[in-house]
C-alpha cells in the first residue's frame, strides 16, 4: 500500500488524460468553436505550483506528456516537450508568486493560453493544420473558459492529492 501511495499522482494524471480526450470530443461537438480541454495541463501546473521542491514531478510530467501524445496524436512532441517545461516553470514561479488561489488560477490560465498558442504554432509549422491567427484568437476565450472551469472544479482534488501523496515521496517518516 505504501508503494501505491507514491504513484497516486501518476494515476490521477492518467485519468486526466482520458477525461481530457472525452471532454474535448464532446465540447467541440457542443460548441461551434474549438475548445481545448485542459484538465491535464491544469493538473501539471498545479503540481508544479503546490509542490515546488519535488524535482521528480518534472519527470512525472514528462511521462504524462509521452502518454498524452501517444493517446491524443499518435506521435511524440507536443505534450512531451511542453508538460515538463510548464511543470518546471510552475515550480520556479511558485517560489516567488503568492500562495493564494487566485494567483494560481492566473498561472493556470496563462499556461493554457501559452499551450494553445504553442500547439497552433507547431501544427501550422508542420502543415498538420492550416489556420489563421484570427482562428487562434477566436479559440482563446473558449480555452480560458475551460481552464477556469477545470481549475475551479478540480482544484480541491489536486491540492489534496499533491499535499497528501507527493510523487515518489514516502511521507511515513514524517507522520506519527
Amino acid at each position: 500500500m505504501r508503494t501505491f501511495r507514491k504513484w497516486i499522482l501518476a494515476l490521477l494524471l492518467l485519468g486526466a488524460i482520458v477525461l481530457d480526450g472525452t471532454c474535448s470530443l464532446y465540447l467541440n461537438r457542443l460548441f461551434n468553436f474549438t475548445v481545448s480541454s485542459s484538465l491535464l495541463l491544469v493538473g501539471v501546473i498545479l503540481i508544479g505550483l503546490l509542490d515546488d521542491i519535488n524535482e521528480k514531478e518534472v519527470w512525472l510530467a514528462l511521462g504524462a506528456g509521452i502518454v498524452a501524445d501517444l493517446f491524443n496524436f499518435g506521435f511524440l512532441g507536443i505534450y512531451t516537450f511542453f508538460l515538463p517545461i510548464i511543470c518546471w516553470l510552475s515550480q520556479k514561479i511558485a517560489r516567488y508568486w503568492p500562495e493564494i488561489w487566485l494567483a494560481r488560477l492566473m498561472v493556470a490560465i496563462g499556461g493554457t493560453v501559452l499551450f494553445d498558442a504553442y500547439t497552433w504554432l507547431i501544427f501550422n509549422a508542420t502543415g498538420i493544420i492550416s489556420t489563421s491567427v484570427k482562428q487562434l484568437l477566436m479559440s482563446i476565450p473558449g480555452t480560458i473558459g475551460s481552464a477556469i472551469i477545470f481549475f475551479v472544479v478540480s482544484y480541491w482534488l489536486w491540492e489534496r492529492m499533491i499535499r497528501n501523496y507527493p510523487f515518489l515521496v514516502d511521507l511515513s517518516a514524517y507522520r506519527q
